[in-house]
């Protein structure tokens, strides 16, 4: 009888239906603010630059905010920060739950607990209490179900979800009268989805600016040029690697060494288109999408009047979903576990970067005092590298390492053209050097031949090749320049002449080097420039000696941060606080530096191990995947020339990279 008596007091106190829309929307405003209220707490809490997130998400999930210091020339401060911080583990009580949706059985007029978010606006000043409490609707006698919730209006659940369906309906029917050839009016059906998603068929503002923002959050004006972003690629390409193109020259040749850096740069150049147009989705060349808007470059998109009354012959719809990573590249076409063996490769290339600026670094060092062996040199350059990467890491300090570099590649290239045209060949000095040498000493000491320039050497072609192909081994930081870009349709404009530049830049250096040296060049031409007979340029070779000194440590530390990030996110889900994770962390770095140690002092060689990264990792990364996935991605779209080249590139990536491995190795 109770029952029925409570029932039917329900039934005589119903609202109106007026009454009870505004009572939803009540409700469901108490919802979003609360919502809301916890998005910003939880940002807030959440340090900027690191997402606890990353614990979840696919192996390598930190690479793209660790990659961002490798492409830029001058890394700033914030940047270093973001890109060198360890993972957060969040806590669940981190997590807060919302109480205006709970809880709702506890019992007739049962208040609900007092709710820690801002007051919700109410046309009754009298219901304040009961609507903040969230208790309408048991007090009405009703079960609350999601259909109450989230009814279908713009933002729902329901409603996304139907867009969604009919965008991907959309775009597959003009992409089907695109191949075809046959015009359709999909493109206004387009706009007026775009516009409903934007509030603008419910009266908002048709012409309002609205803020863009990348991946990681930052507004337009951080998005980089279309200069910057050919000074960052060529930056990136001119590494320490330039060091040891006139090496090259010497163990192929003028010819040999000529053919080498052309027929690699061509490669890869083609390779990296490849690249970029997995990033945006179709095979075809990106300046086509110059009417169409940038994909993923902004949260929300607003069209003006006249964008409205464009035809649908001025948009291109792109075949796939656009991707915003390198790992994400891997992962559309072969899926994980294709990504892990990539990301492996990737980061092996690192690990043995970092052997050979320990090698790079002893020589340099050895060269200034020569009282050391290399190996004392690289033991006491690592104890440095401990105690400013581990122990007392300082991102100003980095930040400035990283201009120190780039002002080193530019001295580097200035430095081996002024010589080559102040002194010119310098074989014959050398050669009276020997000479001298040679009957200073005993009698038992053989003089090594004199230098000499050499056409063509077919037996150096696979070690120089691996010689080149680390020099142009940045194909895994190109995505993360790509969604920098102002611009994204003219990049392979800006690859094309990125690609020029450093060609060009290439060519010029071995080119002088191995002029100047001959067959006496050094795998590290600023070795040569150090102990050549040039007059009055002692001090110059010592300045240069240093910065490429202040270079080795800069790219050291800016290599490490990578590479220990993803071994830490290996073992992320098993640390279970933040303290534990910060000294995990620093054990990484520690164990990859001695790691590096003992392989600079087993193999100490600069030139035996850029080629031999050259010929595995790079071969693998900036030859062998991108054709393999564009082959994958795009294979039924490609014309005939287009995958026979793909498949080139993928047989002879693999057979030159197993023979001269073999060379390499013997």
């Amino acid at each position: 009888d109770c029952s029925m008596q409570q029932t039917s007091d329900t039934h005589n106190n119903m609202p109106n239906r007026n009454e009870y829309d505004r009572l939803v929307d009540v409700e469901q405003t108490s919802y979003d603010d609360t919502a809301a209220s916890t998005d910003e707490s939880s940002s807030e809490q959440e340090p900027e630059g690191v997402r606890g997130g990353e614990i979840s998400e696919p192996w390598p999930a930190t690479f793209g905010r660790s990659a961002k210091i490798l492409a830029r020339p001058i890394v700033g401060l914030e940047e270093v920060v973001r890109a060198t911080e360890s993972i957060h583990i969040l806590p669940p009580t981190k997590l807060r739950k919302n109480t205006s949706l709970m809880g709702l059985d506890r019992g007739w007029r049962t208040p609900d607990p007092a709710s820690n978010k801002r007051g919700t606006r109410t046309e009754n000043n009298d219901d304040d209490d009961d609507e903040e409490g969230g208790g309408i609707f048991r007090r009405m006698g009703i079960s609350k179900i999601p259909s109450l919730d989230w009814r279908l209006r713009p933002g729902g659940p329901a409603a996304m979800s139907e867009r969604q369906r009919r965008s991907e309906e959309e775009m597959r029917a003009h992409r089907m009268s695109t191949m075809h050839g046959t015009n359709g009016t999909m493109g206004e059906f387009r706009m007026e989805m775009e516009g409903e998603e934007d509030g603008v068929s419910k009266g908002g503002k048709e012409n309002e600016e609205v803020e863009v923002v990348d991946d990681r959050g930052s507004k337009d004006g951080s998005k980089t040029s279309f200069f910057g972003c050919v000074c960052n690629v060529t930056n990136t390409l001119l590494g320490i690697g330039i060091l040891s193109l006139p090496f090259v020259f010497r163990l192929c040749g003028y010819v040999g060494g000529m053919f080498a850096i052309l027929t690699f740069g061509a490669i890869t150049c083609r390779t990296a288109l490849m690249l970029g147009r997995a990033l945006n989705g179709d095979p075809r060349p990106s300046h086509i999408f110059e009417g169409s808007p940038p994909p993923c470059h902004s949260r929300h998109s607003a069209k003006s009047g006249k964008d409205n009354n464009k035809d649908s012959s001025s948009r291109v719809v792109r075949l796939r979903k656009p991707i915003q990573s390198f790992p994400g590249i891997g992962r559309e076409a072969f899926g994980q576990r294709g990504t892990v063996i990539l990301s492996t490769a990737m980061y092996f290339e690192l690990f043995s970067c970092l052997a050979a600026f320990l090698v790079s670094l002893g020589e340099h060092l050895q060269s200034l005092f020569p009282g050391f062996s290399v190996t004392a040199h690289m033991v006491m350059g690592s104890i440095v590298l401990m105690v400013a990467t581990v122990f007392f890491k300082n991102p100003r300090l980095i930040s400035y390492l990283s201009f120190v570099g780039t002002v080193t590649t530019v001295s580097v290239v200035l430095t081996v053209l002024a010589a080559a045209l102040w002194k010119g060949d310098l074989t014959d000095d050398i050669a009276q050097q020997m000479q001298q040498s040679h009957t200073s000493s005993v009698s038992t000491y053989v003089a090594p031949p004199p230098p000499r320039h050499d056409l063509w050497i077919t037996s150096g072609l696979p070690i120089g090749f691996g010689l080149v192909a680390f020099c142009f081994s940045g194909h895994a930081i190109i995505p993360t320049i790509y969604n920098s870009m102002e611009a994204p349709q003219q990049f392979e404009r800006m690859i094309a002449l990125s690609f020029t530049l450093t060609l060009i830049c290439c060519i010029a250096v071995a080119g002088s080097g191995y002029y100047m040296f001959g067959s006496s060049v050094s795998d590290q031409i600023t070795i040569s420039l150090f102990d050549a007979p040039i007059e009055n340029a002692a001090s110059a070779m010592t300045v240069l000696t240093w910065l490429m000194i202040g270079t080795v440590f800069s790219k050291f530390s800016l290599y490490i941060f990578p590479l220990a990030l993803g071994v830490e996110e290996i073992i992320a889900p098993f640390v279970p606080t933040d303290l534990a994770m910060e000294l995990s962390y620093a054990i990484i770095k520690l164990v990859l530096i001695v790691s590096a140690l003992c392989v600079a002092i087993f193999l100490p060689s600069f030139s035996f191990l850029c080629s031999l990264v050259g010929l595995v990792c790079s071969m693998i990364v900036s030859v062998i995947f991108p054709a393999a996935a564009h082959l994958k991605l795009f294979g039924p779209h490609l014309s005939a020339w287009e995958r026979i080249v793909d498949w080139a590139f993928i047989v002879g990536g693999v057979i030159f990279g197993i023979i001269g491995t073999v060379v390499a190795m013997q």
